[in-house]
This record gives C-alpha cells, structure tokens and sequence, in this order.
C-alpha cells in the first residue's frame, strides 16, 4: 500500500510551488491581503504546527503567501485525492491525504520529527460560515511530540465576511494537560484572533 507520505514535499514540485507563490502574492496583495502579526510567523524550517479555521480553499493559498518557509498541509480527504489531476493538484501544494484518526496521528508525527512545518485545520473541513467543533486531532500530535501550536485566524474567507482577507497570527502555546483541554486552549486562542 502506497503511503499518503509519498506524496509530500518531492522534489519536482518545489520550483512550480515557489513559482506559484510569486504569482499570487502580488495578486493577494493587490486585492488587500495583510498579515497581522507577522512578527510571530516561523522564518525557516522547524518543527512547529500552524493551527488555522477553515471556511474556504483558498485558505492554503494565503497561509502559502504569508509563510516564508515550506511547510505540508495536513491534510484533505481520499475524495480529493481521486483522478491523476486531483493527486497532482495535491502534491503542487503540498497536501497529506488523511484516512483515519490513526494514520493522521502516524503521520503527522513523522513529519514532524522530520522537521516539516505542519499547518493544520483542526476542523478536519472546512465550515464556511464560521468555526465549528474541533476534533483533538491536532492536540493529541502537538503532547505527543511536545510541538508547540501557532494559531492563526484567516478573517475574510468566511461567508459573511468583509473584505480584504487578512491573517491574524497569535503567540505558540506550549502543548500541556489532555487533548481535549489544549483542544479547547486551541480553539479559544484561534477565536481570539478573530475579533482582533
């Protein structure tokens, strides 16, 4: 069986990446985008996990624009990863297909020890009208691994929302008790963001 890591981050598709990042930053700029908290951002490879809410596609595509390091979304579900076209999509931007709890978990930890800079979702989908339940997912690998989480706030991509999109960067939290108690710290330091 085929590992959803083998996908992840192969060489060929880091020039097209970087090529594809240049194209849209100025577009994104354009049309307003901002980063509020920049200062907080990783500015090169470490083991760290970007926690951001998830309403649209084009989240990925700012979170590409703000960061200024590589990093693996983790992940989208076997549906998208179906046709030839669909894989490929995934792997320009660098996307791990999630199967199950367990293989996320698995995952996850691999790339992190590995030292990829990990966004994700704690959704686990997206919900565009605004924030909905978080799964522990994201908690249980950052204890595990002792990861520490940034949480973000992309405002502007939600139903409702007024333009421009902006990226509201908090400050790490230092992963400590359960799962679902950071869960919750997580999830309150994201929603926190979104009115500042």
């Amino acid at each position: 069986m085929v590992s959803p890591l083998d996908g992840v981050d192969r060489p060929l598709y880091r020039p097209a990446r970087a090529a594809l990042r240049r194209v849209l930053s100025p577009l994104a700029k354009a049309r307003g985008f901002r980063v509020h908290g920049a200062a907080h951002l990783p500015t090169g490879p470490e083991r760290l996990i970007i926690a951001c809410n998830h309403a649209s596609f084009a989240d990925t595509a700012y979170l590409a624009i703000a960061l200024r390091t590589p990093f693996v979304v983790c992940g989208a579900k076997p549906r998208l990863f179906r046709t030839p076209a669909q894989r490929a999509l995934m792997r320009l931007v660098n996307v791990l297909r999630v199967d199950d709890h367990d293989q996320y978990l698995s995952d996850v930890t691999s790339l992190l020890w590995r030292g990829h800079l990990v966004v994700a979702y704690p959704e686990m989908g997206r919900n565009a009208d605004g924030m909905g339940r978080f799964e522990t997912w994201v908690a249980e690998v950052a204890l595990a691994t002792s990861t520490p989480v940034l949480p973000v706030y992309l405002h502007g991509t939600t139903r409702g929302h007024e333009p421009p999109v902006r990226l509201h960067v908090g400050e790490r939290l230092t992963p400590t008790g359960d799962a679902t108690a950071f869960t919750a710290r997580i999830r309150d330091a994201i929603e926190a963001l979104c009115c500042s």
